[in-house]
C-alpha cells in the first residue's frame, strides 16, 4: 500500500495541481495491477517525505496491527481518518433477514482482539431528517436551485442548530468527529469546510420568503388543522462585539439586560397551533407598534379565505395599531396598554384558568350597540409575582435612600443641599417603578448650605395601586364571554415559550456575527430548526406525549452508530458497523411519530 501523486491540469484557468491516491498493489492472472482504494484530495497535511509512514500506518489500522515505534501524533490522526474512510469505502451492507427464516453468518473471531471505534451520535439526527421529510424540505430545497453538496449542508446546518446549537466552526468540528449525519446523508462533512456552512445560511438566506411559505402550506396541510390566529410578539437577543457593520445593530431595552450590548429584534407571527407562519429581523431599537402592519398584511396565504383573530401584548397594541385592525376588518384581543372606560363590571368574577394559571375575569359594563368590549382580569400568580417584585424594588430603593441619608453624618459624605436634593431626583429615576410611592423629604441647615437629613414615608394608597396583578384586555369580538376571551388571549403564551425556547434550546443568544448577512442568516437557522422540531413535539403531544425538546433531545441521542473489529481465525480483521437497537422511551417516541426504529443497515468488511 502505497500513495501516489498524480499532476492534473485544470482545463478552465489551465494551472496544474497535485492529486493523491492510496493505492494498493495486487497480484492477477496478467500480472501485478494496482487498485486505488481511496482518493486522498489535492493535498496532505504532511511532507511528501513522510507519506510512506502514513500509508504504512494506514494498513497497519487495516490490519488490526498494532504499532512497533509509535508514529507522531500527526501521522496518527490521519491514518485513522483515512484508514476509517477505506474501511467504510469497502464495506457491504449487510441484508436484513427475511421473516421467519433467519440467515445466519457465523464466524470464529479472538475475542481478546475485539475493539469499538467511531462512535457517532446519529439518533436525534434520524429524528429530526425524518421530519424534515415530512414537512418536504428537500424536496424544495431542489425546486429552489440548491445542489445535492448544498442541499447536504443546508440540512446539516439546520439539524446541527436543532441538535447540538453552536457557532459555525464549532459546528462544523461536530458534524465531522461527533455525529453520524454524514452517514445519514450519505455525505462527507470532511471533504466540505466551516466556510460552506456560512455561504449556505446566506443561500438560504435568499429564499427566506418561499420557504416560509412553502413551510406554512405544507405543515397545514400535513397535520390538517385550521389556523385562525395569528399571535405577534418580538424579542431581541444580544451581540457580541460592537457590530458596527451591521446597520441593524442598536442598543435599546435588552430582555436580558444587556443594554450595554448592541441589539438585534426577532418578529414572530405564529398560529395557535405553535407553528410560525412569518419572522422578521428588525432592528434592535425597533419601536414594537411600528412593526405590526407589515408582519399581519405579509399573511397573504390567508387573505383570500379569512383574516385572522389578531392576538397581540401591551407593547403593541397602540390605539394607531387598533385602529388599523379595525379599519381593514381584523378581528383582535389585545393587552390594554390604555385605560379602561369603566371599573364596573356587568356580573362577579369567575375563574377562566386552569388550576396552574388560576385567573378570574368578569367583563366591563359598555354602553348598548358598543363596537369594543373589554375585559377584567385577576391573577393569583401575577399577583404573586407583583408582591415579589414590589417588597424588591421596595427595598431598593429605601437601602439607597438610607445610603443617602448615612452620608450626611460622615465626614466626607454628601453634605451640599442642592447635590443631596440631585441625589435625590437620580434615586427616584432609578427606582421610577416604585418612587411614585413615596413622598422624601430633605431637611436644610439654617443658612440653607447643607442638607441635615433625608427623610420619607410610604403613601399606603399609591402603593397598592402599582403591581397588583390584576389587567384588562381589549377586543372587538363582542358576542364572545370572558373564557372564551381569555382562552384566545392565553394562546399567545405560544409565541413567549417559542421566544424562551429558541434562546435557550437553539442558542438563539448571544450572536457572535458582526455583519448584517450574517446575524440575519443565523437567526434564520435557528427559524428553521425550530420548524422541524415543532413538528415533531405537535405530533408527540397529540398522542399524549409532553416532553418539550430538551427532553426528547437527550432520549433520542442516546444512540449511536459504531464500528465493532476483531481478528478472524484466518488472521484477517472484520469490521462490522452497526447502530444501536431503540429502547424504552425511545421506541415509545418512535411508535408516537409512526417512524420505524431502524437507522441505516449493518455493513461488513474483512480485509
Amino acid at each position: 500500500m502505497f500513495i501516489r501523486k498524480t499532476i492534473k491540469k485544470d482545463p478552465r484557468s489551465g494551472k496544474s495541481y497535485s492529486v493523491y491516491f492510496l493505492v494498493e498493489s495486487t497480484r492477477t492472472d496478467k500480472g501485478p495491477r494496482q487498485k486505488i482504494l481511496l482518493y486522498m484530495g489535492s493535498e496532505i497535511n504532511i511532507p511528501e517525505t513522510e507519506h510512506k509512514l502514513l500509508a504504512q500506518r494506514i494498513a497497519e489500522i487495516i490490519a488490526g496491527e498494532r504499532p512497533l515505534i509509535p508514529y507522531s501524533e500527526t501521522i496518527e490522526c490521519l491514518a485513522q481518518t483515512y484508514a476509517s474512510q477505506v474501511i467504510h469505502r469497502l464495506s457491504e451492507v449487510v441484508a436484513e433477514p427475511a421473516a421467519p427464516v433467519l440467515k445466519t453468518d457465523f464466524m470464529t473471531i479472538d475475542l481478546n482482539t475485539m475493539e469499538k471505534s467511531e462512535p457517532r451520535t446519529v439518533g436525534t439526527e434520524h429524528l429530526l431528517l425524518q421530519m424534515a421529510h415530512q414537512l418536504q424540505l428537500p424536496k424544495k430545497l431542489k425546486e429552489l436551485g440548491l445542489s445535492p453538496t448544498e442541499a447536504s449542508i443546508a440540512l446539516g446546518s439546520i439539524v446541527a442548530r436543532a441538535t447540538q446549537p453552536d457557532s459555525e466552526r464549532a459546528t462544523y468540528a461536530w458534524l465531522c468527529q461527533r455525529s453520524g449525519l454524514g452517514e445519514l446523508l450519505n455525505f462527507d462533512f470532511k471533504k466540505s469546510s466551516h466556510n460552506r456552512l456560512y455561504q449556505i445560511s446566506d443561500k438560504l438566506l435568499t429564499h427566506k420568503n418561499a420557504l416560509e411559505k412553502h413551510l406554512e402550506g405544507i405543515e397545514q396541510e400535513f397535520h390538517g388543522y385550521q389556523s385562525t390566529i395569528a399571535l405577534y410578539d418580538l424579542t431581541n437577543t444580544y451581540m457580541e462585539g460592537q457590530a458596527k457593520a451591521n446597520p441593524k445593530a442598536a442598543h435599546g431595552v435588552s430582555k436580558e439586560k444587556r443594554s450595554d450590548c448592541p441589539l438585534v429584534t426577532l418578529g414572530l407571527v405564529m398560529n395557535e397551533h405553535g407553528f410560525l407562519n412569518r419572522t422578521s429581523i428588525l432592528p434592535g431599537n425597533a419601536s414594537e407598534p411600528k412593526t405590526l402592519q407589515e408582519m399581519i398584511t405579509s399573511l397573504d396565504v390567508h387573505q383570500s379565505l379569512f383574516k385572522p383573530i389578531v392576538i397581540l401584548d401591551a407593547g403593541i397594541s397602540s390605539a394607531e395599531n387598533l385602529q388599523w385592525l379595525r379599519d381593514n376588518h381584523y378581528s383582535y384581543i389585545v393587552s390594554a396598554r390604555q385605560d379602561a372606560p369603566s371599573i364596573e363590571l356587568e356580573g362577579e368574577l369567575i375563574p377562566v384558568g386552569d388550576l396552574k394559571n388560576l385567573v378570574k375575569a368578569a367583563l366591563v359594563k359598555s354602553e348598548e350597540g358598543a363596537d369594543e368590549k373589554w375585559l377584567y382580569c385577576e391573577s393569583e400568580a401575577k399577583a404573586a409575582v407583583a408582591t415579589q417584585m414590589k417588597q424588591s424594588f421596595k427595598k431598593r430603593f429605601e437601602e439607597d435612600l438610607q445610603k443617602l441619608a448615612n452620608g450626611i453624618t460622615k465626614p466626607k459624605g454628601r453634605k451640599k443641599y442642592p447635590k443631596v436634593l440631585e441625589r435625590v431626583g437620580r434615586l427616584k429615576e432609578k427606582h421610577k417603578h416604585i418612587s411614585g410611592c413615596y413622598e422624601i423629604n430633605v431637611k436644610a441647615s439654617e443658612d440653607g448650605v447643607n442638607a441635615t437629613s433625608v427623610d420619607w414615608t410610604v403613601i399606603d394608597e399609591k402603593m397598592n395601586e402599582k403591581l397588583t396583578g390584576s389587567y384588562f384586555l381589549r377586543t372587538n369580538l363582542v358576542e364572545n364571554g370572558p373564557k372564551e376571551l381569555w382562552g384566545l388571549y392565553n394562546s399567545l403564551r405560544g409565541v413567549e415559550d417559542a421566544f424562551r425556547f429558541m434562546k435557550s434550546s437553539l442558542g438563539l443568544r448571544p450572536v457572535y456575527h458582526q455583519k448584517e448577512h450574517r446575524v440575519d442568516a443565523h437567526l434564520w437557522i435557528t427559524v428553521l430548526a425550530y420548524h422541524l422540531i415543532q413538528n415533531c413535539l405537535y405530533q408527540l403531544d397529540k398522542q399524549g406525549i409532553k416532553d418539550n425538546w430538551k427532553t426528547v433531545r437527550t432520549t433520542m441521542g442516546g444512540r449511536v452508530r459504531v464500528t465493532s473489529q476483531a481478528q478472524t481465525q484466518d488472521s484477517r480483521t472484520v469490521y462490522h458497523r452497526s447502530t444501536t437497537k431503540a429502547e424504552g422511551e425511545q421506541l415509545k417516541i418512535y411508535h408516537a411519530l409512526g417512524l420505524s426504529p431502524q437507522i441505516l443497515k449493518a455493513q461488513k468488511t474483512i480485509l
